[in-house]
């Protein structure tokens, strides 16, 4: 709905509403006069003797305790002798009643009022009618009795027989149109509200529908069309409907702006509420007790939130809210007609065309113009939600074409890094093969002249006399060549064979084995290369088995004990013993001999370092590095340290692996 539509349907609700107060101006002239009866002590009778204050315009008494009369003079009828119908336009008033003497001198009264049913009134219409005979043809002076809480600023309009007739018929053409306007915003913002679940659009709808019930009920059509014999349900509606405007509109106005979702959504809330409670706590007193002074406070407190709502939206329109102008703009105008209709209640201003329509005038314009805004919003937000996913879509389909590329890239960068790794892994597998090629040959080459040496040895040391003392002294000499080629024989298997390169490739495979026969097995190769030494097993502390690696395992443990008899003095004694320390197997090498220097203990497990009691000791100064490196692989550790009483020690420390099967020792003794 356009702005200019709006504010056409805004216009025509205004003529909807002044037309038939514009109609008054053809009713016949009268004057009257007021007088005050606060604590309800004047009759009809002893009226006449009071003294009446004249009045000017439409009277403008607002809102009075007790009891108000007004005298009205009407002229003679310049025609024939007739009769006119006095109208009291407010729809909300208590009690009304007309006073008129008769020619025999007594009074005819007529009743009317909001909680009078309509068999008891001198007309069925939703204002207070009263007939006023003329048929004297003289002038005739009436008196009005006003009682109730409702404000008594109201206009009153003599209108002859016909006038009052074609007046009816705009009237119900006009608030037939005012009504359906209503009705059409109803449904379209219901409408908008179930297909988009938009919480301002039922908010919106509520607050039509709030104010249609509101407007039937005080301009009477509710009492005359719908429920003409139950004129509490009438007031109680009007109470409930009117009351519930002011929390409701809060309502939709913080939605609207948005202030239940921002920083200041626990204010918002908070005024919403403590409205919502003011509404629900006075309505009551008002249907049931019909408090006086209740209606004018509602409409000042009323006229305080709606001030609020101001100010609160020309803050966020100065702090570049775009929503915020449109109600600030609207809630000027509502306060105007708000403000406009108080002061005509109040008594401050004469009732007129503009004084008893100005809030009507404002409700509808503020009806329209935000229903249009709300669609606005929703529009405007259909459009950001529309752009955002196409910004998404490109995003996305920016990032799936980037990450093609990326993955075309890597895996060109993965396809050339393979074809280096394959071309390196040639390469590796040629020098494999070349080192196989040449450990090949120089053992070849070594352990022939080895044999010839060690097979001769042995003949020589089995071909002298045992019992000579020359041919002892050449035995033992011919011993010593016989341990030389075996030493010879076991360094070349030790340090140019291919288990001892394969080690540094090799995998952890551990399997179930005998500790004490990997001591038996270490103790066996220090035996061949001893001097004399003592080497013993003690396996006492000893599991059964064990699960680790035993090809590592035993390596290590050679290596060991081979040093252990190396860099010690002949008769020296060496013991390889184990015990277990929880779910650690630990295993050692001890030996009585000089041990390790304290400067030297930090670097033995150096590649390439040889302390200094090694010089004339055959060996290439990685075997203590190469030892422990097996122990690393299988989790455990190796420390060397100098004994207090002498000698150095090994120390081995295995986890105790878990297995499922077990298996027989890999190295039997």
């Amino acid at each position: 709905m356009s702005m200019f539509f709006a504010w056409m349907l805004s216009l025509l609700s205004f003529f909807c509403l002044m037309q038939p107060v514009h109609a008054s101006a053809s009713g016949i002239p009268f004057t009257w006069a007021v007088a005050s009866d606060p604590e309800n002590a004047l009759t009809i009778e002893t009226l006449p003797g009071r003294h009446f204050s004249p009045g000017h315009g439409m009277p403008a008494l607002g809102y009075r305790q007790g009891t108000t009369w007004l005298r009205l003079d009407i002229p003679a009828p310049a025609g024939p002798p007739d009769y006119a119908w006095l109208e009291l336009r407010s729809a909300v008033l208590d009690d009304a009643a007309l006073f008129q003497r008769q020619r025999g001198g007594e009074w005819t009264i007529q009743q009317a009022g909001d909680r009078l049913p309509f068999t008891l009134r001198p007309l069925d219409y939703r204002h207070p009618v009263f007939r006023i005979s003329r048929e004297d043809g003289q002038p005739v002076t009436v008196y009005l009795r006003l009682r109730g809480t409702s404000t008594l600023s109201f206009p009153l309009v003599l209108h002859t027989p016909s006038g009052f007739v074609s007046r009816l018929a705009r009237e119900q053409l006009m608030f037939g149109v005012f009504y359906a306007i209503h009705l059409v915003l109803l449904a379209t913002s219901s409408w908008f509200w179930w297909r988009t679940r938009n919480r301002a659009y039922a908010l919106f709808s509520a607050c039509v529908f709030t104010n249609l019930v509101c407007t039937m009920c005080a301009e009477g059509h509710a009492y005359q069309y719908l429920f003409s014999g139950y004129p509490i349900l009438v007031e109680a509606l009007y109470v409930l409907s009117w009351f519930g405007l002011t929390p409701l509109g809060l309502i939709f106005a913080c939605q609207y702006l948005g202030l239940y979702d921002g920083r200041w959504s626990a204010l918002a809330r908070s005024a919403s509420v403590f409205a919502v409670l003011v509404a629900v706590a006075s309505a009551p007193w008002l249907i049931f007790s019909n408090v006086p002074w209740l209606r004018p406070l509602y409409f000042f407190w009323a006229l305080a939130v709606n001030i609020a709502l101001l100010a609160v939206s020309l803050g966020l329109m100065a702090a570049g809210n775009r929503l915020a102008r449109t109600l600030a703009f609207m809630m000027t105008v509502l306060l105007a007609g708000s403000s406009m209709r108080l002061a005509r209640n109040l008594g401050l201003i004469e009732p007129g065309l503009l004084a008893d329509n100005a809030h009507y005038l404002g409700m509808m314009s503020f009806y329209l113009v935000m229903n249009s805004a709300i669609t606005w919003r929703y529009t405007d937000l259909r459009a950001e939600k529309e752009a955002a996913q196409a910004e998404a879509l490109r995003v996305a389909l920016e990032a799936e074409t980037r990450l093609e590329r990326e993955v075309a890239e890597r895996t060109q960068t993965l396809k050339s890094a393979m074809e280096q790794v394959e071309s390196a892994l040639l390469l590796e597998r040629r020098a494999q093969q070349q080192q196989q090629q040449f450990l090949a040959t120089v053992s070849h080459e070594l352990r022939t002249p080895l044999s010839v040496i060690d097979s001769a040895a042995q003949n020589l040391v089995l071909g002298t006399d045992m019992t000579s003392t020359a041919d002892a002294q050449t035995r033992r000499r011919y011993q010593k060549i016989l341990n030389a080629s075996q030493r010879l024989t076991l360094l070349l298997q030790d340090a140019l064979s291919e288990p001892r390169f394969d080690l540094q490739r090799s995998r952890f495979e551990p399997s179930a084995c005998s500790p004490r026969a990997l001591l038996e097995d270490a103790a066996r190769s220090a035996r061949i290369v001893s001097d004399d030494h003592l080497v013993r097993v003690d396996g006492a502390q000893l599991p059964d088995t064990c699960w680790c690696d035993p090809a590592l395992t035993t390596l290590a443990l050679r290596t060991l004990a081979d040093n252990a008899v190396k860099y010690s003095p002949p008769g020296c004694e060496v013991i390889l013993t184990g015990r277990m320390e929880g779910k650690i197997l630990v295993l050692e090498v001890i030996d009585n001999g000089p041990g390790i220097p304290p400067d030297e203990l930090p670097h033995v497990f150096d590649y390439g370092f040889r302390g200094k009691n090694a010089d004339g000791h055959a060996g290439t100064g990685q075997g203590l590095a190469l030892a422990r490196q097996m122990l690393l692989w299988q989790g455990g550790t190796l420390d060397m340290e100098t004994r207090l009483q002498g000698g150095c020690q090994a120390t081995l420390r295995l986890p105790v692996l878990q297995h499922q099967a077990s298996s027989t020792a890999t190295v039997s003794t």
